[in-house]
């Protein structure tokens, strides 16, 4: 990843520092990213954006099924995510980490192809210096345009994610766990941009996210400071 492009959140206090030593994993990384939305979600009181919780884990026989439907094996990084989740709604903003059955076919999966097939994607990548047929569509909106985009095995960019808005490339991204670290350094940012912006919910006033049915819950213990 290039921490120089614009917009690039900091590697401080990312659980990848010293992650060896501590060996996190890939439930650990989930568990971190849920407190992170969590807080995004109690300061966005208004209700600016939609939340969940991240899904069940995939089984290994559903993945190798998938891959057997794709025609390769997953790249490792990603693997392992859906091994301890099969996707995520709204992971970062109205950004949907894909599940099995996301990778194959629904909305998300037209959506996201349609932004991989399109000529200003394509031409993006190529000034990237990537091939976008070389890639697959590993997270997408339903409401914008962007996408993001993992090389296949056996391609030059076999294992990163490009993260392509509008036709461009805003990020490439050393694997998916690189890039869902970076998404929740961006995922921070936003609460504090809330925050600033929208103050402490007045009392007597409804949460327009808590307070609404169906709605993730709050875990007492994931109201941390440190995250």
């Amino acid at each position: 990843m290039n921490d120089t492009a614009a917009g690039a959140p900091s590697e401080e206090s990312r659980p990848s520092q010293g992650a060896q030593e501590l060996e996190f994993t890939w439930p650990d990384y989930i568990g971190w990213g849920a407190m992170i939305n969590q807080a995004r979600m109690e300061a966005d009181w208004k209700g600016l954006w939609d939340y969940a919780i991240p899904h069940l884990h995939a089984t290994k026989d559903a993945v190798a099924s998938t891959e057997a439907q794709l025609g390769f094996r997953l790249p490792e990084s990603y693997r392992n995510f859906l091994l301890a989740s099969n996707g995520w709604p709204y992971f970062y903003l109205d950004m949907t980490a894909f599940s099995t059955s996301d990778l194959l076919s629904g909305e998300l999966h037209k959506a996201s192809q349609t932004q991989l097939e399109s000529e200003e994607c394509v031409e993006a990548m190529a000034a990237d210096g990537v091939i976008a047929a070389d890639h697959f569509p590993v997270a997408a909106s339903l409401v914008q345009t962007d996408v993001a985009l993992m090389g296949k095995p056996g391609t030059p960019a076999e294992g990163t994610v490009s993260w392509v808005r509008n036709g461009e490339v805003i990020e490439r991204y050393d694997d998916f766990l690189d890039y869902y670290l970076s998404m929740m350094e961006l995922n921070k940012q936003e609460t504090e941009t809330i925050r600033r912006k929208d103050g402490p919910k007045p009392d007597g006033v409804p949460h327009a996210v808590i307070d609404r049915p169906g709605s993730p819950p709050v875990f007492e213990h994931a109201r941390r400071d440190d995250l």
